[in-house]
């Protein structure tokens, strides 16, 4: 028996397992009384069951629980094991109270007697509430499971960027270090060695979280370290870097990057910032010595590539460079308030004494003891600090 859908009522697909064509002409009838236009079809064995599953999806499976050749209970088990979210509801003449508990504890929804089908519009209307629930859920898990693993590989790319260490400088502390945040990929620092004994330190992040930051991050990383072999001078290696991002980036995305050059021998300290948290010198004395605010555009907001222009510090003894990224500075307490450039700062000074590392840990952890842990908006923590 195959029933074409009628107009006018709420489309169903139903496939009865029945050995009545009789009981199944009056369980669809019941459901068009009850505002469902069924398309249905009938089957009462395993053969003709298994083809109805693999030729149709079925939005509700109704079987007689005792068959001449099958059952309800034999039934179940071919349904489940390829239709697994159809509610499957027994519908038969006499089932014991031990075999219902049986049926419901291997899949079945509900059972119903044909002498009494009252509520049979009522437990089709529940099921098919409570199936469409189940597939929601399943695919807001199968959604986060998908974010997570994008995470997890984001985060690998990521820890790949970073220095496996600090460099090693004759008269200067230099360390660097990144925590990552639940949900967030694009901070990025390192540490290059150039021509004459001259570093390249850079301070990064990109927009947006996920593998496509971290990707984005590893072809800054690449394009400053190829151009840095080239001895091209500071400036010229971040205006080409900048200039071959801009394909990369698109307009979805853009980073922000703090680049300096360190000539230790001299101390002279150059810097371009493209748009990202000002960075300090500190003086002995705890004062601001100097200010490193954005002098350009972040990567990918300046598409007409205007000339880049270095600032410069003279680095002396006891001074302190502190370089952070916005997940230090905007690390949100639960009343809402910010870390902030003056906690950040007092953090430095207070420690100033002990070694870059240990600076580093202890700022970390002051930020991270100051946020919500339950704000998933907070941002990776990353900061650099060279001392003399």
């Amino acid at each position: 028996m195959s029933n074409e859908a009628p107009s006018g009522g709420r489309p169903l697909k139903a496939l009865v397992i029945e050995d009545s064509e009789v009981d199944a002409l009056l369980l669809l009838e019941q459901l068009k009384e009850g505002g469902y236009a069924p398309e249905s079809r009938r089957v009462d064995n395993a053969a003709d069951l298994a083809d109805a599953l693999e030729k149709q999806k079925w939005d509700i499976i109704f079987s007689d629980h005792n068959m001449p050749h099958f059952s309800s209970t034999e039934a179940l088990e071919i349904v489940r094991s390829s239709a697994t979210d159809v509610p499957f509801l027994i519908v038969s003449g006499a089932i014991g109270e031990e075999a219902a508990v049986a049926a419901m504890k291997a899949g079945a929804q509900d059972y119903l007697m044909k002498g009494n089908m009252t509520r049979l519009v009522a437990a089709v209307d529940r099921e098919l509430k409570d199936a469409e629930e189940r597939r929601a859920r399943r695919e807001a898990e199968r959604a986060l499971l998908a974010q997570e693993e994008e995470f997890r590989i984001a985060r690998e790319i990521q820890q790949q960027l970073f220095p496996a260490g600090p460099p090693a400088l004759d008269g200067y502390d230099i360390a660097g270090a990144s925590r990552p945040a639940t949900a967030t990929g694009g901070d990025y620092f390192d540490f290059i060695a150039m021509p004459k004994g001259r570093l390249l330190i850079v301070v990064g992040d990109v927009t947006g979280h996920g593998i496509g930051p971290a990707m984005l991050m590893a072809d800054v990383r690449a394009y400053l370290h190829a151009l840095a072999l080239s001895s091209a001078n500071f400036e010229d290696i971040l205006a080409q870097a900048r200039h071959l991002l801009i394909e990369d980036l698109g307009y979805d995305h853009f980073i922000t990057l703090l680049f300096a050059e360190l000539d230790p021998a001299s101390g002279t300290w150059r810097f371009i910032n493209a748009g990202h948290p000002a960075g300090h010198v500190l003086a002995p004395d705890g004062r601001i010595k100097a200010e490193m605010a954005p002098n350009t555009a972040a990567l990918g907001i300046d598409r007409e590539e205007e000339r880049l222009s270095p600032g410069q510090v003279a680095l002396e003894k006891g001074d302190l460079v502190l370089l952070l990224t916005d997940g230090i500075l905007e690390a949100c307490s639960k009343t809402g308030e910010e870390f902030g450039e003056e906690r950040a700062l007092a953090v430095v000074r207070r420690e100033r004494a002990k070694p870059s590392a240990e600076i580093i840990r202890i700022l970390l952890d002051e930020a991270h003891r100051f946020s919500d842990p339950g704000n998933s908006r907070q941002d990776d923590m990353t900061a650099v600090i060279l001392k003399l």
